[in-house]
């Protein structure tokens, strides 16, 4: 029996196919976790990019009070129960909790897309892990390894040859230059600038505005050229 491809926004799924040359299409229904301005800003970002958005998953039933043209909450993440069809994104720009939550997802045995944005630049060779967010605008370049539950914000560049590590966060208007390494769960805050060959351990927090001149393994910093605080 043939094998087809089907694409489901950036994920490619293996199904057995009846070998006629009609179209097999998938439409998955995303649900995004967090209600708040990352998971409300991932949402436009989704539909955009062509999914169905089922909802949210927030602790904060409320969170889209006052908030006009979004599907619903549906439930706290601890309550809700995966249905047929389900896919996930994390919507939270805080490294830990981002963890967090993915692995809550993960453990009832949730699925995870990443979203990419159609003004997105993704360059030759550039591999991307599920459940990251590249938002309108970003630019990843040639050759970049992007791990999992990576948020990649608004007009952000990533340039040839980073590393970037797990559930980290590329706030808007940073600059990465080529060659750049950044361990799992940091936090690059807005408009920061990375010179080229520097390398961030995991869990380092890159205040924004920083010019970061050479490496850290640990730590806060902040400041131009950036130091530890």
């Amino acid at each position: 029996m043939k094998q087809k491809k089907l694409m489901l926004g950036d994920m490619v799924l293996a199904a057995d196919h009846c070998g006629c040359e009609c179209e097999v299409r998938i439409t998955p229904s995303l649900v995004i976790v967090g209600a708040r301005a990352m998971g409300r800003e991932a949402c436009a970002y989704a539909q955009e990019a062509g999914f169905c958005v089922k909802g949210f998953l927030d602790d904060k039933l409320n969170a889209l009070e006052g908030f006009e043209g979004y599907p619903p909450i549906i439930a706290l993440v601890e309550d809700y129960e995966i249905a047929e069809g389900d896919v996930f994104i994390v919507a939270l720009g805080e490294p830990d909790y981002k963890r967090k939550y993915v692995e809550m997802i993960a453990a009832k045995g949730g699925k995870f897309v990443s979203v990419i944005h159609p003004t997105a630049y993704i360059g030759k060779n550039v591999k991307l892990g599920s459940g990251c967010i590249i938002c309108p605008n970003s630019t990843i370049t040639n050759d970049t390894v992007v791990g999992y539950h990576v948020i990649v914000n608004v007009n952000a560049s990533i340039n040839h040859d980073n590393r970037i590590g797990d559930y980290s966060t590329i706030c808007p208007g940073c600059h990465l230059a080529g060659r750049v390494k950044i361990g799992r769960q940091v936090f690059v805050g807005t408009g920061a600038s990375l010179i080229p060959d520097v390398a961030l351990g995991d869990g380092v927090y890159v205040a924004a505005g920083a010019v970061v001149t050479k490496s850290f393994e640990h730590g806060r910093i902040m400041g131009v050229p950036a130091a530890e605080r």
